[in-house]
C-alpha cells in the first residue's frame, strides 16, 4: 500500500474530529506494516543468500583446501608414483603420478628430479626432461637426461618426482661436464694405447734386433766383445814406478830447462 501525501492532506474548513485523526493514523499504520513485512522478506531473503554462499563455499573451496592442506604436509611441488620402471639414460616412456592431492596441483618444470623413497637411496637420482603431463589422469611423459647412483640397476617403483629447475639445470651442467670430461679421459687412455702398441711394433720390427750377435736378454761380459782382453793387456798399468832414464827424452829436457834459467838469472841453482 502507498500512502499519497493528497490522503493525509487537511484542507480549510475540515472538521478535525476522531474520524479524520483515525483514517489517517490507519493508514499510516498500514504503510508501516507493510514496509515490515517487506523489511522481513529482505532479512530472509538474505539469510538464505547467506547460508546458500556459505553451502557453495563448502562444496567448491572446501575440496580445494583439503587438497592444498593435504600436499603442504608432503611438499609443494613433488609428487609420488608406483609405475614399475627400470631408469637408463636417454629412455622416453611415462609414468602414472599417484591419484592423491598431489596430482591435482602439482606442476612440472622443464627438467624435474626423480629419486627413491626407500632408505639409503639418496644418491640414487635421475634427471628427466619433461614432455607432458596431464592432471587428469596423471600421466608424465619424459625423457632420461642424465642418473646417478644406482636407480638404475633394477626395476623400482617407489619414485618421488621433485619440480626443481634450478637444481635440475644445475645437475644438467655438471653431467654434462663429467660427460666431457670422460670422454676426454677415454681419448688419452686410447692414445696412450696407440702409443705403447706402436712403440712394441718398433722393438719388435725395428733395425736392433740383436747385441754383439746375441737376442733375448743378452748380459754381456769381457769376453763377449772381440779384441777387448788383447787391448786391455797393451795398456800400462796404473801405477807406475819408472826411472827417469826409462822416460825417453826426460832427461836432457829437464837439462836443457835448468840450463835456460840460468842464463836468465845468472845463477845455478
Amino acid at each position: 500500500m502507498v500512502v499519497r501525501f493528497e490522503d493525509l492532506r487537511v484542507r480549510d474548513s475540515q472538521d478535525l474530529d476522531r474520524d479524520f485523526f483515525n483514517r489517517r493514523y490507519r493508514l499510516i499504520v498500514e504503510s508501516l506494516n507493510e514496509l515490515a513485512g517487506q523489511i522481513t522478506s529482505i532479512a530472509t531473503a538474505s539469510d538464505n543468500l547467506v547460508v546458500l554462499g556459505l553451502t557453495r563455499v563448502n562444496e567448491v573451496l572446501g575440496p580445494a583446501l583439503a587438497q592444498v592442506s593435504a600436499a603442504a604436509e608432503s611438499g609443494f611441488l613433488v609428487a609420488t608414483s608406483a609405475s614399475p620402471l627400470t631408469v637408463s639414460v636417454g629412455l622416453e616412456t611415462t609414468i602414472v603420478i599417484n591419484d592423491t592431492a598431489a596430482r591435482a596441483l602439482f606442476a612440472p618444470t622443464p627438467y624435474v628430479i626423480l629419486s627413491r623413497a626407500a632408505e639409503g637411496a639418496i644418491d640414487d637420482w635421475a634427471l628427466l626432461e619433461v614432455q607432458a603431463y596431464s592432471r587428469e589422469t596423471g600421466a608424465l611423459a619424459f625423457k632420461v637426461a642424465a642418473i646417478s647412483g644406482n636407480i638404475g640397476g633394477a626395476q623400482h617403483d617407489d619414485w618421488v618426482i621433485s619440480a626443481s629447475a634450478g637444481l635440475a639445470k644445475s645437475i644438467l651442467e655438471a653431467a654434462s661436464s663429467v660427460t666431457e670430461t670422460l670422454a676426454l679421459a677415454q681419448q688419452a687412455a686410447q692414445n696412450a694405447a696407440d702409443a705403447a702398441e706402436t712403440a712394441e711394433a718398433v722393438l719388435a720390427s725395428g733395425p736392433v734386433s740383436s747385441v754383439n750377435g746375441q737376442t733375448g736378454a743378452v748380459a754381456l761380459g769381457i769376453g763377449d766383445i772381440p779384441n777387448l782382453t788383447t787391448s786391455l793387456a797393451a795398456k800400462a798399468d796404473s801405477n807406475h814406478g819408472h826411472s827417469i832414464g826409462q822416460v825417453s827424452n826426460l832427461q836432457t829436457t829437464l837439462t836443457s830447462l835448468q840450463t835456460q834459467i840460468s842464463n836468465m838469472d845468472g845463477g845455478a841453482y
